[in-house]
């Protein structure tokens, strides 16, 4: 039997990516929760969105009763602070959690507490107390927040005035150069196994939506020794530094849960989820992975949740198959995964058969293909079933005299297809 794993927070992006990584797993079952619906039920199929808030007095509580209700042997928490506190109260949770220990977040929450540790590194940049602070610019950012948030370049007194007026704000060294984050695995017996180091070409909401791989230098390798040397990571934790006016790395902060781009690592075949999910579990990991370049880009991309109910697609052939269509395929196949009858539409099946096997169509794929003038087309369609086509003067003719079908064009079915794993 699988064993079922709760993401909690699973309308992220790291989440979506979580769920791409482990869906279909032969070990592992992955399941979504939210305290509220969300982007999670577009993307889990096993979703769960009646647990409260961390801040809930009820929340530890109904977590149980969800993880005996549904077995759940792992939790993986996608955001700091419900990390710090899962990992608070663990001895209270009937699951294990899937990140470094209480200590070692509460260190990596808290940029002061990191730059504390790590102070006899080189790469550790300089902090400043206010009345400190002769030249400009200097950086100033949240003591317990994470990428731009609450960070500001200052270039003057009256501006640091202004960005130190809120709590918990540290001023640091001003770092001109390049950014880079590090993704990191370190197994149960704190050996550091995977280092991947990629660099962001553009930003969107804090998220890295376009990301490449870089070389592990000798200078980008010795931070991760150095950090993983001294403090006690298990799993996933990844690391962001910037060069300074001396082209020198310095450290910007750590977290213990995965960055929201280690999707790039899963291209070269380096699944962190699941490596994570057998380290827990008592198992050895080794990792290998194709050493090449890679570059990843994020978009928006629609997920929908549309009410027709169907059991029976028609295809126009003429108008669907000038080539072969990914997206159309996709569909197709999903079609015959909930048992649904697909049905071609042809003025020609043998020119209709010739294309499908000239680019390795199995005409098994139909349930029926039907000869007919298109003319006849909207005779033979049956209620309550989805007509694909691109002929637009057809499909309004179908819905005006019947509005129980429902048309689509080929490159419309994205709408029909359901992304839950």
């Amino acid at each position: 039997m699988k064993k079922r794993v709760l993401v909690i927070g699973c309308g992220t992006i790291v989440a979506a990516d979580l769920n791409m990584a482990l869906k279909n797993n032969d070990e592992f079952e992955i399941w979504g929760s939210s305290i509220y619906k969300n982007h999670g039920i577009y993307v889990y199929k096993n979703y769960i969105d009646d647990i409260p808030s961390m801040n809930d007095k009820n929340f530890i509580k109904v977590l149980n009763s969800k993880i005996e209700e549904y077995d759940f042997k792992y939790l993986i928490p996608t955001h700091e602070d419900m990390i710090l506190f899962l990992q608070a109260n663990k001895d209270k949770i009937n699951a294990t959690i899937i990140s470094s220990n209480y200590d070692t977040s509460l260190l990596c929450r808290y940029k002061t507490k990191t730059y504390e540790r790590m102070k006899e590194y080189d790469f550790v940049p300089k902090v400043y107390k206010k009345e400190e602070v002769k030249e400009y610019p200097v950086f100033v950012k949240k003591d317990d927040d994470q990428g731009a948030r609450h960070a500001h370049k200052v270039e003057n007194k009256e501006e640091l005035d202004l960005y130190t007026k809120e709590d918990n704000m540290i001023i640091c060294e001003y770092l001109p150069g390049e950014e880079v984050t590090v993704d990191c695995f370190t197994n149960k017996n704190r050996e550091l196994i995977f280092c991947n180091p990629r660099e962001a070409d553009r930003m969107l909401a804090g998220i890295d939506v376009h990301s490449r791989r870089i070389p592990l230098t000798d200078e980008i390798k010795y931070i991760a020794n150095s950090l993983n040397k001294e403090i006690n990571f298990r799993g996933n934790w990844f690391f962001q530094i910037k060069k300074d006016i001396n082209k020198k790395f310095k450290l910007l902060e750590i977290s213990t849960r995965l960055a929201g781009a280690f999707s790039l690592s899963r291209g070269l075949d380096v699944n962190l989820p699941l490596f994570a999910l057998k380290d827990f579990d008592g198992q050895d990991v080794n990792i290998t992975y194709n050493d090449t370049n890679i570059e990843a880009d994020k978009e928006f991309f629609g997920k929908y949740n549309i009410d027709v109910k169907y059991n029976e697609v028609y295809i126009d052939y003429e108008t669907c198959f000038k080539n072969v269509d990914p997206l159309l395929m996709m569909y197709l196949y999903q079609c015959i995964n909930k048992n649904i009858e697909i049905k071609l539409l042809t003025q020609n099946k043998a020119k209709a058969m010739a294309f499908f096997k000239e680019n390795k169509i199995s005409n098994e794929l139909f349930n029926q293909i039907i000869e007919l003038n298109r003319t006849n087309i909207k005779n033979i369609l049956k209620k309550n079933s989805i007509f694909v086509s691109n002929d637009i003067e057809l499909k309004n003719s179908i819905r005006v005299n019947e509005k129980k079908y429902y048309c689509f064009d080929s490159n419309i079915v994205e709408a029909l297809i359901d992304w839950r794993n």
